[in-house]
């Protein structure tokens, strides 16, 4: 498997595009094409790939030089269960923090609210709900302010 981040409207975005849609918008009865897709132009999109074949995707949303919101991990059904995703978020972690990036933050479906917890997410806050699901507010610390 490889991590390659993927270029805004390139054709991985466009496999990560429907890879969100079939993962994370069909089974609530949505579609992605009814979001505002505006703003991920200015984000980053990373992906998980064998050869060709798009395993999992995520956005990077920097929120400042220190701060990065993940959005939109998504992992392909038959893939899920078998430590794609993990590996994914370890990858990830790794870039960011070359990076500069010190914390992660992220909205996290209640469904994979322990996936987070393993990878040392901690929870803030209360539940709340988005896209008519309930969510938890999570973050990290991946590295430790420079002096």
């Amino acid at each position: 498997m490889k991590f390659q981040q993927i270029a805004y409207g390139s054709p991985a975005y466009h496999k990560a595009l429907l890879l969100r849609d079939v993962v994370l918008r069909e089974p609530l009865g949505l579609a992605l094409k009814d979001d505002d897709l505006s703003q991920e132009a200015s984000q980053w999109h990373f992906g998980l790939f064998d050869g060709d074949y798009l395993i999992a995707s995520v956005i990077a949303a920097p929120k400042s030089k220190e701060l990065i919101q993940l959005r939109q991990m998504a992992v392909s059904g038959q893939f899920q269960g078998q430590g794609c995703g993990r590996k994914l978020v370890e990858m990830l972690e790794k870039n960011l923090r070359g990076k500069g990036f010190q914390k992660i933050i992220l909205h996290a479906r209640i469904q994979v609210f322990e996936f987070y917890i393993r990878l040392g997410y901690i929870p803030l806050g209360e539940p709340f709900v988005e896209v008519g699901i309930p969510h938890q507010r999570m973050q990290k610390t991946i590295s430790q302010p420079r002096s």
